[in-house]
């Protein structure tokens, strides 16, 4: 996940009127997404919430956002921070974005993890930990499927995406994506990875859609995680984790805490993969450099 720049769909919305949000409330739901999700928004950009916020609180027919924090505080308040959460959480992505780290799979990694048996003894898995619609978990996979035909016998393999928001978990799961969403994607890997919708099709009417092939699509699995609670149990044990583009939005604390939990499901030997913008002020004990935003877990 990453920040975007204002697009023409928000800067039409600042000249909307905007539900009535006193500064104590931006503070107090700022608060309340940084308990629940580990992301930090600046209280004072307030333009920033009213547009991610302005439609719901309307749509609950309340008047103003002390109204909103009321409402939080209801019975109906734990299924309402979700939707919070999924509100303000921001997600970018993009087939093969930061490519470098694709390229370093193909040519580093995974040849290093079959050495030492991922993908025979056991299925060599890839986590994106942060995977919001699912196109890095999908390009990833794209390279582990190509990579196994390339082996004698193939390999086991498998994918898991986790999300804090299980709306864009669904968009993942479908993998259906229009044509705008398929930049960095090549036309010959759109044809090997891609299935096209028919014109008029019920599942798009007006434009083309696609999706993501059965091969790709049958070796993943995406469930529900936040990254600053227990993730132990719940995620399989990987060989390789995505982590990019998320730390960003989390305090020193939290950006330490975060990278336990998921080198808790870390196999010894495996690789952690953190975005560029990601910045590391110390490491963790036992995630030792070996390229650009590359971190291999030591063997015990």
């Amino acid at each position: 996940m990453a920040l975007r720049g204002p697009s023409q769909a928000y800067a039409d919305m600042l000249t909307q009127p905007a539900v009535p949000m006193s500064t104590a409330a931006a503070r107090e739901l700022v608060t309340i997404l940084k308990a629940e999700a580990g992301i930090r928004i600046d209280p004072s950009n307030t333009q920033f919430i009213s547009y991610r916020l302005d439609r719901r609180v309307t749509a609950l027919g309340l008047d103003d956002y002390d109204q909103y924090l009321t409402h939080l505080q209801s019975p109906e308040g734990p299924a309402e921070i979700q939707r919070l959460v999924e509100s303000l959480a921001t997600h970018t992505t993009s087939f093969f974005r930061e490519k470098a780290h694709y390229d370093w799979l193909d040519t580093v990694g995974l040849p290093k993890l079959i050495e030492t048996g991922a993908g025979r003894t056991h299925p060599l898995v890839v986590w994106s930990a942060a995977c919001s619609s699912g196109l890095e978990l999908w390009s990833a996979g794209i390279v582990l499927d190509r990579y196994s035909h390339k082996v004698q016998g193939g390999l086991r393999w498998g994918l898991v995406g986790t999300d804090i928001s299980a709306a864009i978990l669904r968009k993942a799961r479908l993998g259906i994506y229009s044509s705008s969403e398929l930049a960095g994607l090549s036309f010959d890997l759109r044809s090997d990875y891609l299935l096209r919708s028919k014109p008029g099709a019920r599942i798009s009417p007006k434009q083309r859609v696609y999706r993501i092939a059965p091969a790709l699509r049958n070796r993943a699995h995406f469930s529900a995680a936040n990254l600053l609670g227990k993730l132990e149990g719940h995620v399989p044990l990987a060989d390789v984790i995505f982590l990019r583009n998320v730390l960003i939005y989390f305090t020193a604390e939290d950006r330490t805490r975060a990278i336990r939990n998921v080198m808790q499901c870390l196999r010894p030997g495996g690789y952690l993969l953190l975005g560029h913008s990601d910045n590391l002020r110390s490491l963790p004990a036992g995630l030792t450099p070996t390229g650009t935003a590359v971190f291999r877990k030591d063997e015990r």
